[in-house]
């Protein structure tokens, strides 16, 4: 649900329109002469940084990963398949 405002509502009450649409999440349309001119819309964060736990836990994955042992030589997926294995 969106909240619409005429532009010299907007002004009066930006603050606040920018504090609704930051904690609620919800957009803001502002009208000029009855037609909508433009949208406040909340930023989209974008990732967040791991925590000093996670970091550590992704770490410790990685080492573990490599730790397994390999195959030296290439392989033919195709004939592992014939033989029934997956």
């Amino acid at each position: 649900m969106s909240a619409t405002l005429t532009l010299s509502d907007a002004k009066a009450r930006l603050s606040e329109v920018v504090r609704g649409v930051r904690t609620r999440g919800e957009e803001a349309v502002i009208t000029v002469d009855g037609e909508p001119a433009a949208r406040v819309v909340p930023v989209d964060p974008g990732p967040r940084s791991l925590t000093a736990a996670e970091a550590a836990g992704y770490r410790a994955l990685m080492a573990s990963l490599a730790r397994i042992e390999r195959p030296t030589s290439e392989f033919d997926a195709v004939e592992l398949i014939g033989e029934g294995r997956r």
